[in-house]
């Protein structure tokens, strides 16, 4: 095994000193353009910088060829529509002529949507991140014409300031390294030394055994960046920026289970009501902000994201099962209606995200969601007004604070201050009464809200994202039973199969009617585990089959065979830098880990044992790792959960239609125990899953057969019973 530590020490040498600055060559204002090449682009963050005067290229051949005819280094800009710091460097300095001419006289600009090509995002990301700069969105980074990186940061003023040197500052001396003789072959050094440092760490994870206190080394982890004040997990002792974890409060809900653990659920618990209550939820369009900026959960970093909703819809509605508080169930329905709303595509497909800044400039993010007293009053009626106030806490001061300084004096971020028989006390009603007021107090700031300047919607569809909320509203279906959850599913479903799936392979992207690049193997993940969910859901055969067969095209494409784990890009994808196999979670879950969940999955339901043994050498390619962090590799974890514990494989043989089914089902449903694979049992599915065959009804009713570890219970015909066999 290659040592980390020289690993290290090679990076730390390849970094050491800074290359001696060169001439600085002057620029001038030719080449710039009025409309570049980026407006025949689908990408919303690509057009959103088609009108800049740099003569940015897409990723692809013709921006490369260029580079190398014109020995020109590549400044290459990744980020995101709904990015805020990308909006303001974009408006800083790629909207400033002067900048956009010595861009375009010395560079080839590039410009990359990471929604669109992670794998891009991926690996200049961890190059920057090997430079020993913090990663982050706009990713700038400098490269060779052949792709290696030399130099890289994120965000750049115009002039220096926050500590940051300004931007054309940085260009010119870039291009005073790279007209220089002696400079430029320490550029072309580094970029080679860069490049094969990202190959050497990306090859130097081994498979290793999984320790069996795993589970519990890591539930005790879990404790050090928890925040047991306010709920929530940061670096202490600060404890912010809080971001919301879903994995890992999973992690946490699992240990609850497996051991009686009440100060995991405790940790669960305080968070998801912290996360509520806090100004990090759109109390009246509905969904979660994409992060807090501070501790106490209140000022959000305002873009929203579906990768971040379609878990939280999953996780509330799990927490309902588990506590039976119906602020779990409004939260899940919440974000469901928004959903709903604002991100469908009329034939089904789930938007990406809605934007963090106010339209009409990049300087300011927020004041489409804020309120004062007299916003309030302008459209609630007196009694609506003073419920308003008493839940949310508005008032003349304004509540909008990060680190001591007031953003926005007057207006206030909706939080939730006072409990629903607090604010019935105030206004002197019962509670059921409070409730309906305010109900129609935030209909109606909805609407009034709706005629405000809107942020951005980004409307392209992402296979993988749409995954994640197809799964989340096939459990929220299955715990409140509200059919346009059902529909929803099965309607995004629908329009992913369409439109981004092919017999050979999936795509990632669909905008405007194309369809375009490789999916990586979190958009397989999701997809499957979808599919997965959306049979257990309606137990329409075509999901199951669907799935295994996109699950079989993820083992082709992307399964290493030799060490276990999943690549990050198909084996037929462009050749990068590298090819690694993360396994760590960031803002959406591991790959790795949805995908060992998957194989799990289809192994309990088809007793493929090939399935078994792909998810257990996956396990074991990142077991020396898998036990150091709880928070980064929760999805794993939970995956070790289900492997460890065994999952109940429940067939249910009965009419679909017949009401004592459907109760059997529901039994499954409303059943907070994780670990389960459900069937039922018709004479395809028999055909299709070995282990259904021969389950037939008992005494003429339906019955439910549950099996675990290769051996099955009598079946059983109540749905008490049922959960008692589990």
């Amino acid at each position: 095994m290659r040592h980390f530590a020289r690993i290290v020490a090679a990076i730390l040498l390849v970094l050491s000193g800074p290359i001696t600055r060169g001439e600085e060559p002057k620029g001038d204002a030719k080449g710039v353009k009025k409309l570049n090449r980026l407006a025949k682009e689908k990408s919303a963050y690509l057009r959103q910088h088609a009108t800049n005067p740099v003569d940015w290229f897409p990723w692809g051949k013709e921006a490369f060829e260029k580079a190398k005819k014109e020995d020109k280094p590549i400044f290459l800009s990744i980020g995101y529509s709904s990015c805020h710091w990308c909006h303001v460097m974009e408006h800083e300095s790629f909207d400033d002529k002067e900048v956009a001419a010595y861009m375009n006289e010395h560079f080839i600009c590039i410009k990359v949507d990471r929604e669109e090509r992670p794998d891009v995002d991926e690996i200049y990301m961890n190059a920057v991140q090997l430079m020993r700069i913090p990663g982050g969105w706009p990713l700038s980074v400098w490269l060779t014409p052949d792709k290696k990186p030399f130099v890289g940061g994120t965000y750049f003023p115009p002039a220096a300031k926050f500590g940051r040197p300004g931007f054309l500052d940085v260009l010119k001396q870039i291009q005073g390294w790279w007209s220089n003789a002696e400079t430029r072959k320490q550029i072309d050094q580094r970029s080679e030394q860069v490049s094969s440092i990202i190959q050497e760490v990306y090859d130097m994870e081994e498979p290793g055994d999984l320790d069996p206190e795993t589970l519990e080394n890591a539930r005790a982890l879990a404790e050090v960046g928890y925040d047991k004040e306010l709920g929530g997990f940061a670096q202490p002792p600060h404890f912010q920026p809080k971001f919301p974890s879903p994995s890992s409060l999973e992690m946490l809900w699992r240990a609850s289970l497996r051991k009686e653990d009440p100060a995991a659920r405790d940790m669960v618990i305080k968070t998801l009501d912290a996360m509520a209550h806090g100004g990090i939820h759109d109390h009246v369009g509905g969904g979660f902000h994409r992060y807090s900026v501070t501790r106490n959960w209140l000022v959000p970093h305002f873009e929203k994201m579906l990768y971040d909703n379609g878990p939280l819809l999953s996780l509330y509605s799990w927490a309902f099962l588990v506590t039976g508080d119906k602020t779990y169930q409004e939260t899940a329905e919440d974000i469901a209606r928004w959903v709903q709303r604002e991100m469908t595509h009329p034939e089904g497909g789930f938007y990406a995200a809605q934007d963090a800044d106010d339209p009409g400039g990049p300087e300011g993010e927020g004041g489409f969601y804020v309120w004062n007293p007299k916003t309030v009053r302008e459209v609630l009626s007196d009694q609506e007004a003073a419920a308003f106030f008493a839940r949310f806490d508005v008032s003349d001061k304004g509540n909008w604070f990060v680190n001591g300084e007031q953003e926005k004096p007057g207006e206030s971020i909706l939080e939730v201050k006072r409990s629903l028989a607090e604010v019935a006390q105030e206004l002197k009603v019962t509670e059921q009464q409070a409730r309906d007021i305010l109900r129609g107090a935030i209909s109606k700031a909805y609407l009034a809200r709706e005629k405000r300047p809107k942020p951005i919607t980004d409307t392209k569809v992402l296979a993988g994202w749409n995954g994640l909320m197809i799964s989340g509203f096939c459990k929220s279906y299955q715990v409140f039973g509200d059919e346009s959850h059902l529909l929803s599913a099965r309607r995004a479903a629908d329009f992913v199969q369409k439109h981004l799936i092919t017999e050979k392979k999936m795509l990632r992207r669909w905008a405007d009617g194309d369809a375009a690049h490789d999916a990586v193997i979190a958009d397989y993940a999701y997809i499957v585990a979808a599919f997965l969910d959306l049979y257990e859901t309606t137990f329409e055969t075509k999901w199951l089959r669907e799935a295994m067969r996109i699950n079989d095209l993820a083992v082709e494409l992307f399964y290493d065979a030799k060490d276990g784990g999943f690549w990050f890009t198909s084996k037929n994808a462009e050749t990068l830098l590298a090819r690694g196999k993360p396994g760590t979670d960031n803002a959406r879950p591991s790959g790795n880990g949805v995908m060992t969940f998957n194989l799990y999955r289809i192994a309990d339901l088809t007793g493929d044992s090939k399935s078994r043994e792909r998810a257990e050498k996956t396990l074991r390619y990142f077991a020396p790792r898998i036990g150091q962090s709880a928070m980064g590799y929760s999805t794993l974890l939970n995956a070790i959960d289900w492997r460890t514990n065994g999952a109940s494989e429940i067939f249910i043989a009965g009419p679909k239609d017949d009401p004592a089914t459907r109760a059997l089902i529901e039994a499954v449903w409303k059943d907070p125990r994780p670990n389960r694979v459900i069937a039922l049992v018709t004479p395809e599915i028999e055909k299709l899953l070995e282990p259904a065959r021969g389950k037939t009804p008992v005494d003429g009713k339906p019955a439910a057969y549950v099996c675990k570890n290769f051996a099955c219970k009598a079946p059983v015909t109540d749905p008490a019973a049922l959960k008692a066999a589990r």
